[in-house]
């Protein structure tokens, strides 16, 4: 009796998503095939998956900031999927009439400009809870493209060298702790643009705290 060839673990990567072929459907179709295979190397499924994504939002978000692990990319999909359907509602509805334009404030001096833009002297961002992790918020593409990135730097980020901050790639503090985030984020909160993303009081996901220490880790004093 003839049997069929043994499949091996690199055989994922003959899993590519079809054109016009969603998102989901591909990552269902490529999940079916880690469950038959089996694999065990994290590396080697993470870089089959996005090898076979087409381009768009979704895998230039994963490209930015590249998954550890599949369960990441399920994790992240999900949150992609609920900003979808928000922005889908929100096609719909008409905006309001642009208000009067406000008086231009006078022009801030050299030193004003230079703490306003570095963050100096400002009071602590409140804080503000998310839909999704930080660094899931950061990596959708139309809150990305608000985003200043920090210019890379030799100086220290903070003082815990094990910690990681996916806004400023490097070490030194966690991104719960970023300032230089946590204020560009309020900035956008104030201007509603990220009205969709704010998780409501009595909503029990998880909430994810902008700006907040929460743990034993030292907020990043970096500016």
């Amino acid at each position: 009796m003839n049997k069929a060839p043994t499949r091996l673990s690199y055989d994922f990567f003959d899993v590519k998503q079809y054109q016009g072929e969603s998102r989901n459907d591909y990552l269902n179709r490529f999940g079916v095939e880690v469950v038959r295979l089996k694999p065990t190397n994290e590396v080697m499924i993470v870089h089959a998956f996005v090898k076979g994504m087409l381009l768009g939002p979704f895998s230039e978000s994963l490209l930015r900031f590249y998954p550890k692990t599949f369960t990441e990319i399920r994790r992240r999909a999900l949150a992609h999927i609920a900003a979808d359907d928000r922005v889908t509602q929100k096609q719909g509805l008409v905006g309001p009439a642009r208000p009067r334009a406000a008086a231009r404030p006078p022009p801030m001096r050299v030193h004003e400009a230079t703490t306003e833009k570095n963050g100096a002297g400002k009071d602590p961002p409140p804080k503000h809870n998310f839909r999704v992790e930080l660094k899931d918020l950061i990596a959708i593409p139309n809150i990305a493209s608000k985003l200043k990135v920090p210019t890379k730097t030799d100086r220290k980020m903070g003082p815990n060298k094990n910690a990681w901050c996916e806004f400023h790639q490097k070490n030194g503090h966690y991104i719960r702790n970023c300032l230089v985030l946590a204020h560009q984020l309020d900035e956008l909160v104030k201007s509603s643009f990220l009205k969709d993303y704010l998780q409501e009081a009595q909503d029990d996901q998880a909430l994810v705290v902008a700006g907040a220490d929460q743990g034993h880790e030292v907020p990043s004093t970096e500016r």
